[in-house]
């Protein structure tokens, strides 16, 4: 049953819990404290009553000459006193009071040892006892007592003192601990009221933060930067939705109007072939397209998928040189590498394959024919670079902040033959940004375009 309570009343019943038990063992540990506190005294003053009896006995030639007025003496009552004969422990002599029913423990007494005194209880007696040598030689035993009735009467005081106050205390302690604990998840309450206005149609809300530096505070922080993540995950989701569903559209439209228009009578073999030829270029552009979206998609954690590598840039760039060298054959384009510095690097060489194939495919596509593309490898002050060259079209200087842009293309290229998403670039500032690099164009229209990429 308890389970199915909020944390606020769960920490409220154990935190009575609790304190009941606190208090029990406190009050129990005063109760034992009090009796054992309570018989010390009483055993005081027995002794202290003793020796004064055992003084006068001293003094006295005979020992029924004592008076055994103590009782008024001290003020303490009840007080039986007594003395007997330590042989037949008969009595010599005793208090007009002394109870008839007192026990005797004829082995107790044979224990006793000279001149030390002893407490013992016995029933409800408290009993001290002296066996000394009379002033006419003989041994006897002195023996005062009194009842436990006034050990029981204080501690009976006591126990309606702690059944008076320890409700008290408790009622008190329920009230301030709940006053605690909920003033304690107002905060909480206050977060739980605020996050139920925040939705997945709108993640740009915020918890109000504090300068407290308190674990609500940090748990608020920690939620604003949740949201922040989802957030960040929402707009990509949203962004990949948005983008594919505008940049598929045309290729899609073409595909189905080139079918359309091919069935709407009968073709010759090579005009069917030309009409899937279409169609085949336009799923490939369709195919790359979503490719790339998907790349942009990603988290940094999620295109990290290995370690990184220690590596040489010029080995990097003779895997990408071979990788894209059909497509450059393709285009008329010779690509030259002029390695200047032996570059060791650590990073993520797949990726950076990615980002320099892309590089270098943009550099073909926009180049003339017939001309080069030249690739560096070098060192400048504390960057590493690699620079790829061309000698293309250029980009206009209004347009060169533009190109990391998605789905952006320059005028010059915006045409299917070119072969591109306009995704390329934004998938090597993507990249470059993981390794905390930076890019650089210098370009000039119609003479030609360089890229740096730097690291550090």
């Amino acid at each position: 049953m308890i389970n199915n309570l909020s944390i606020k009343k769960k920490l409220l019943i154990y935190s009575f819990l609790i304190q009941v038990i606190i208090l029990v063992i406190f009050s129990f540990s005063i109760y034992k404290a009090l009796e054992i506190s309570t018989l010390d005294k009483f055993q005081a003053t027995l002794k202290v009553i003793l020796l004064d009896i055992v003084d006068d006995l001293k003094e006295k030639e005979k020992i029924t000459d004592n008076v055994l007025n103590e009782a008024k003496e001290y003020n303490f009552k009840p007080l039986y006193i007594r003395i007997l004969d330590n042989n037949t422990h008969l009595k010599i002599l005793q208090t007009s009071n002394f109870p008839s029913n007192f026990p005797n423990d004829n082995e107790y007494l044979n224990s006793l040892k000279d001149e030390i005194i002893t407490f013992q209880k016995e029933d409800n007696y408290l009993i001290s006892r002296i066996k000394m040598n009379s002033n006419n030689k003989e041994k006897i035993i002195v023996e005062i007592a009194t009842t436990k009735d006034m050990l029981w009467k204080t501690l009976e005081n006591l126990l309606y003192i702690l059944c008076f106050l320890v409700p008290i205390v408790l009622i008190f302690a329920v009230i301030g601990g709940k006053f605690l604990i909920y003033k304690s998840f107002s905060p909480i309450e206050k977060i739980l009221e605020e996050l139920k206005n925040i939705t997945a149609i709108d993640l740009t809300a915020r918890l109000k933060t504090s300068n407290n530096q308190d674990e609500i505070n940090q748990l608020i922080n920690e939620i604003n930067n949740l949201l922040g993540r989802l957030e960040s995950s929402f707009e990509r989701i949203s962004q990949f939705s948005s983008d594919a569903s505008h940049e598929l559209k045309t290729p899609l439209t073409i595909i189905r109007g080139e079918i359309e228009v091919t069935l709407r009578k009968e073709r010759t073999i090579d005009e069917y072939k030309t009409a899937l030829n279409n169609s085949l270029n336009e799923l490939t552009f369709i195919e790359q397209t979503i490719n790339d979206l998907l790349f942009l998609a990603k988290n940094e954690k999620d295109l990290i998928v290995d370690n990184q590598e220690i590596f040489y840039f010029d080995e990097l760039i003779d895997e990408s040189i071979n990788e894209i060298k059909s497509f450059a054959k393709l285009h008329e384009i010779e690509i030259s590498f002029i390695l200047e510095d032996s570059i060791e690097f650590k990073g993520f060489p797949n990726l950076l394959k990615i980002a320099l194939k892309n590089v270098l495919k943009n550099a073909i596509q926009f180049s003339h024919k017939n001309s080069k593309i030249i690739i560096k490898s070098y060192k400048k002050n504390e960057s590493l670079n690699i620079s790829i060259q061309d000698f293309g079209i250029g980009i206009p200087k209004n347009e060169q902040e533009k190109i990391f842009e998605k789905f952006y293309r320059t005028d010059k290229s915006r045409n299917k033959n070119s072969g591109g998403t306009g995704l390329g670039m934004s998938i090597v500032k993507k990249i470059i940004d993981i390794h905390k690099g930076s890019i650089q164009i210098k370009t000039k229209e119609n003479i030609g375009t360089t890229i740096i990429l730097s690291f550090h």
